[in-house]
Formats: C-alpha cells, structure tokens, sequence
C-alpha cells in the first residue's frame, strides 16, 4: 500500500481499515462511509473492486502508515 500502487482490490483496503479500527457507517451505491473516533469521516469509492490511488493516499496520509510502518517494522 505505501508504494502507491494505481490501484488496489477493495478486500485488501477493507482489511487495514478494519484493522486501524475504522467502521463502515454507510453504503450508497459504490461510496463506503467509514469514521473513526478522534479522526474525519472518510468516503472510500469502490469502482469495479478496486480502489483508485487517491483513495489509498488518503488513507496513508490520514492514519499516518509511513510512521506506523517504520515503527512496526521487523
């Protein structure tokens, strides 16, 4: 995710969402709702199962992944 791919299945960008303990409030049509204490409500946009790379920017930016990865790091 932190290499910016174009795009990335939808399955795998729910799994660290879920896993920075983000909720999915709402679904209308392909637009996913999350939200999270302390942080902005988040629109993540599912096109043919895949998510564009603004969304996965935006994710990294917002939950700060670059740190998280070089703290987390083996």
């Amino acid at each position: 995710m932190l290499r910016l791919p174009p795009e990335m299945r939808f399955a795998k960008v729910e799994k660290v969402l879920d896993y920075f303990d983000w909720n999915l409030i709402n679904v209308d049509g392909s637009h996913y709702h999350y939200e999270k204490p302390g942080y902005s409500d988040m629109i993540i946009v599912k096109h043919k199962n895949k998510v564009k790379r603004g969304y996965i920017r935006e994710i990294i930016e917002i939950q700060d992944l670059e740190e998280w990865y070089e703290q987390n790091k083996k």
